[in-house]
């Protein structure tokens, strides 16, 4: 792990609070990780064709998920697998004090916080190809930490107006 790495430059000191099967997954190493997820898919048009633009996966019931991680520089691409069949690429950067996930034609600006052994993703900004967007307008929650010995994910997303768009939660094998 380098301190340059992504995610512990992006949390500092909040990184050592981090219990070893978080700081081994977002270290700053290439990884292989398995596990299950189950995804609500938001039903209007909108959420629909938001959930198009960026790649997200259809409705889902404790199905297989495999993630890989790249690591190249100062970036990251997660490319996540459902069900052996749907594949949802995303790329995650530095810019300020910020993360941000490339998904799609969607880039979502997160502050990342250290808390309770977890970290929690704070929207920052929003943009849709290129065109910035009133974060006012996104509700994120988004939330990463463990359960037992698993890597926890917890993911909800809606558009103010539109409703839900993807809702997912899952775990993954995570052994440093």
């Amino acid at each position: 792990m380098s301190s340059t790495s992504l995610f512990p430059s992006r949390l500092g000191a909040g990184f050592g609070l981090l219990k070893p099967q978080l700081q081994w997954v977002h270290g700053g190493e290439s990884r292989d990780l398995r596990g299950s997820v189950t995804v609500e898919r938001g039903t209007s048009l909108i959420a629909k064709v938001l959930g198009r633009l960026t790649s997200l996966p259809p409705t889902l019931n404790d199905a297989a998920i495999q993630v890989r991680i790249d690591v190249d520089d100062q970036k990251e691409r997660w490319v996540r697998t459902y069900a052996g069949q749907h594949r949802m690429a995303s790329v995650l950067f530095k810019h300020g004090d910020c993360l941000v996930e490339q998904l799609g034609l969607a880039s979502f600006a997160f502050r990342l916080i250290a808390r309770d052994a977890g970290i929690d993703w704070r929207l920052e900004q929003v943009s849709l190809a290129g065109i910035p967007l009133p974060v006012s307008w996104f509700s994120i929650s988004a939330r990463i930490d463990l359960q037992g010995d698993r890597y926890h994910f917890s993911i909800d997303s809606a558009v103010r107006g539109v409703g839900r768009i993807v809702r997912y939660e899952g775990l993954l094998d995570a052994k440093p």
